[in-house]
Order: C-alpha cells, then sequence, then structure tokens
C-alpha cells in the first residue's frame, strides 16, 4: 500500500510499505481522508524514520480481526486515534486516553493513517451517520479537541470570547462557540487566516501586531474578554492570554507548547482567573462533534481549504510549516 512515511526531521516520503492486517480483535479501516494537524508538524521533528504519522482520520472497515463482532466491511467510521484495552475504569467511561495501556496512533507508537489502511480498535471506533461524508468526518478529530476545551468554559450566547490563532484547533473553536451564541474573536497576525476566521462566523478578526485583540472584543460587547482559548502553543502565548482576559475570566489552554515557557502569575492573581489545560477528548466528545455534523449545526466546508493525494503529501505538509491562508488540510486516498 502508499503511505507517506517520515523520512528525515520534517520531510515525507511517499513508499509503497507492506499492507498491514488486524490483529485479534482489532479492526483494520481503509482510510479516505486524513488531516493533516499541527501536532504532526512539530512531531515530525521528534520521531523517529519511518514512522507513519496520521491521527485525524475516516475510512471504511476493511477487514475484522479475529473475535470482533458488531461490525460489517465497508461500513463508513471514525476512530479515537489509539489503542486501548477498553475494558478498565476509563476506558469505560469513554476516556480511553487515560487508559494506563494506550499505545497512540501515527504519533510513534502505531502507524497511523498517512496510508491506505490502518489498525484500530472497535472500542475506539464510532459510526459516521448517514449525510456525512468522509472529508467532514476526517474533522471530527480537530472538533472534539475544540470542544473538549470549550466545555471546560462558561461559554453561552453573549459570552465574550477571544480565541488566539486561526490554525484548525482555533477554527474549529471558533465553531464551537459561534454554535453557542457567543461573541467571538479571533486574533491571528496571518490575513489569509484571519480571512477564513470571518467566512466560519468570526464576529471580528484582529491582528495582534497591529491592535490589542482583547481591546476588540472589548469595544463589541463593552466587557473585557470572558473567556480566551489559547490554542497558539507557542512561548509567550500562554502569558498574552492571561494578560487578556478580564477580570474573573477563564483562560482555555488548547495550544501545546513543548518547550519551557514564562508566565507572571501576578497577571492572574490580580484578576482571580480561573485557567484550564485541555488534553484531547473523550469518545462523547467524538460523538457530539459527528451529531452536530448531522444536525447541521456546524458548516465544516469552508474549514477544508486543500484536499491532496498522498503523492502530493510531502510538499503539503513542507508547506504547511509556514502557513498562509490554509485551513484544514486532508490527504485523500
Amino acid at each position: 500500500m502508499r503511505a507517506a512515511v517520515l523520512r528525515e526531521a520534517g520531510r515525507l516520503a511517499v513508499e509503497e510499505v507492506p499492507r498491514p492486517e488486524p490483529e485479534p480483535g482489532e479492526l483494520l479501516l481503509r482510510v479516505r481522508d486524513c488531516g493533516i494537524c499541527g501536532s504532526d508538524l512539530h512531531a515530525a521533528h521528534t520521531l523517529p524514520p519511518g514512522t507513519v504519522m496520521g491521527h485525524e482520520f475516516a475510512g471504511e472497515v476493511a477487514a475484522l480481526g479475529s473475535g470482533v463482532s458488531g461490525w460489517d466491511v465497508g461500513e463508513p467510521v471514525v476512530a479515537l486515534p489509539y489503542m486501548a484495552c477498553g475494558s478498565c475504569a476509563a476506558c469505560v467511561a469513554g476516556d480511553g486516553i487515560r487508559c494506563t495501556t494506550i499505545r497512540s496512533l501515527g504519533l510513534g507508537d502505531l502507524p497511523g493513517a498517512y496510508a491506505e489502511y490502518v489498525r484500530v480498535h472497535p472500542e475506539s471506533c464510532l459510526r459516521i451517520p448517514d449525510g456525512i461524508g468522509f472529508r467532514a468526518a476526517a474533522l471530527v478529530e480537530p472538533l472534539a479537541v475544540a470542544l473538549h476545551g470549550v466545555r471546560m468554559a462558561p461559554v453561552a450566547a453573549g459570552t465574550g470570547c477571544l480565541v488566539m490563532g486561526a490554525g484548525p484547533i482555533g477554527l474549529t473553536t471558533l465553531l464551537w462557540c459561534r454554535a453557542m451564541g457567543a461573541v467571538t474573536v479571533v486574533s491571528d497576525p496571518a490575513e489569509g487566516r484571519a480571512a477564513l476566521a470571518r467566512r466560519l462566523g468570526a464576529t471580528a478578526t484582529a491582528d495582534p501586531a497591529r491592535e490589542h485583540p482583547g481591546s476588540r472584543l472589548q469595544s463589541l460587547t463593552g466587557r473585557d474578554p470572558e473567556v480566551v482559548f489559547e490554542c497558539v502553543g507557542i512561548r509567550g502565548t500562554l502569558n498574552d492570554a492571561l494578560a487578556q482576559a478580564g477580570i474573573r475570566g477563564t483562560v482555555v489552554v488548547l495550544g501545546v507548547c513543548f518547550g519551557a515557557d514564562e508566565i507572571v502569575p501576578g497577571l492572574a492573581v490580580m484578576k482571580e482567573l480561573v485557567v484550564r489545560f485541555a488534553l484531547a477528548y473523550t469518545k462523547d466528545d467524538f460523538a457530539a462533534a459527528l451529531a452536530a455534523l448531522q444536525e447541521r449545526r456546524l458548516d465544516v466546508d469552508a474549514l477544508v481549504t486543500d484536499v491532496v493525494t498522498v503523492e502530493d503529501a510531502p510538499q503539503a505538509f513542507e508547506a504547511l510549516m509556514r502557513p498562509t491562508t490554509q485551513g484544514k488540510v486532508l490527504i485523500e486516498f
């Protein structure tokens, strides 16, 4: 089968690799669409050569491993991108990300979905409802990430929300805030991405190099930001989020900064801020994202700006190292 394989730091190569077979208790999926995630761009500089990345995917059941029942070949599915035991307390509660035996897909433990086929655990799978195409279904993973963060904050109709960053996670966070009726300003220095945020329903956008995004929101609501979503994940942005949040506001950290960072705790203390750090999602977040797509409460079509074949994946991956107008880029098989 064809796969985009990490061959050196930050560089993919398209290769023919052996098609996997499902082990006992597993499903094999034929991948139809797989998103390129910002985490992949970071991980490409630390994962070993030979890694097949890809953890935002939708496909159809291609084969059942021994002992698996309740699934049919050809069924369209999405999967939480990990293998967990499926029976511990965390797994039973739908919180498999906390399973002590978890093995991730596409981030070093197991091969991911930058390939025509991928092995998954049945307990991690959800059927794609009628009316949802594979491209939209491949967005369920980032939608679930954003929903998990939004559920940590008091977002409701009229809430003043500032979303820092108009990458895919910032944009999916915007979609949930918009669906809940919040007044939402998106901050991003790239005009192409800011324009996409406006197209997706942002009340307004702000270039942080030219204006204070919190002030932009204050001009719309008469209040400082009640909720700030940090969706950038580079050094300094967490402290910026603390600085822009209003008194007794909430900061939700969705961006992942892998290096050491510094904050000024007094910013949070003086304003009595609540700061929440969000990790991934639960199975219920995935199910809620699928339901929102089925019920057309979210319009995600504009979020997908580029669809490439696996042969063009290396070039698309490299281009995302310096993003301009890209929203979500999908590899389609």
